[in-house]
């Protein structure tokens, strides 16, 4: 197998010839072997294994945006938020033309990707702000990207629909992402934000958080939905099933322990939340992760 995996069909690229000029890396092309690849309408997805030891990788540049989720495997990324060497499942935004030297400590390990095409990248933009920066995703946007490996995993006639609008919630996910980090909101609202995160077992009420803020219920409302597009009911849930996502990887805990340690009534009413949120249950996602 040669130095870079050729991600599409032969005909695409000879054999050998998949870098560019000065280390830049075409559309679909990464440092590894595929198992299993697809492309619809300009995206291409590939799930593959490492194959360059990280002493043979270089600085090199992506020409196009790309989502790499981390599957297996020890992997040192420059992205915001990740820590040196991350061995947990991880989702990294990298926007076009990343610039870095990302890749696996050895050569165990397993990895999903889907990169946007420059067109599709500039028409998501005209929609939302994305991160103009490569940086690591939140639990949303992890298993989201979850849900379209397994989709190229069981690939029917119905996944095209499903990867376009896999796609979609990813970009809202990073669009959501940008306006945690920019801080270019009011400070009432930041707040807000962060007690919602921090002590999202407590249910507060609107006018709680209105008065805390100093402002009136209704434009803390608006604001909030307007710079984090959910409601804050909606953002606690989330913070809850984040918080669950960590505790799934703990195999020795039960469901219904997790979901009465996230605030949830009953394993049931997890469950549901769960699958609504993410399109699998939390068995399944237990399995993949």
């Amino acid at each position: 197998m040669h130095y870079l995996a050729t991600i599409l069909f032969a005909s695409d690229s000879e054999p050998g010839r998949e870098m560019t000029a000065a280390n830049r890396l075409r559309h679909g092309h990464f440092f590894g072997d595929r198992a299993r690849t697809r492309r619809i309408g300009g995206l291409t997805l590939a799930e593959m294994r490492p194959t360059v030891p990280e002493h043979e990788v270089e600085s090199h540049t992506h020409d196009d945006a790309h989502f790499l989720l981390l599957l297996e495997g020890r992997y040192l990324s420059s992205a915001q938020g990740m820590p040196a060497v991350c061995a947990e499942p991880a989702l990294l935004l990298n926007p076009p033309g990343t610039t870095h030297r990302d890749c696996f400590r050895g050569v165990n390990g397993r990895f999903f990707t889907l990169s946007v095409p420059d067109a599709v990248w500039r028409r998501a933009m005209a929609e939302r702000r994305l991160p103009q920066h490569a940086l690591r995703m939140s639990g949303f946007g992890l298993t989201h990207a979850m849900r379209l490996c397994r989709e190229l995993r069981h690939w029917d006639s119905a996944s095209p629909l499903v990867i376009e609008t896999g796609l979609e919630r990813l970009f809202d996910d990073a669009a959501a992402e940008r306006a945690r980090d920019t801080g270019d909101g009011p400070a009432w609202l930041d707040r807000a934000r962060e007690r919602l995160r921090e002590d999202c077992l407590h249910t507060p009420r609107l006018a709680e958080l209105a008065r805390e803020a100093g402002v009136h219920p209704v434009h803390f409302a608006r604001t909030f939905r307007r710079r984090y597009h959910c409601s804050p009911g909606d953002y606690l849930r989330r913070c809850r099933l984040e918080r669950s996502l960590d505790l799934l990887r703990m195999r020795e805990r039960s469901l219904a322990d997790i979901a009465a340690s996230c605030g949830f009534s009953d394993q049931a009413h997890f469950s549901h939340a769960f699958r609504r949120a993410f399109g699998c249950s939390p068995g399944q996602y237990r399995i993949d992760a």
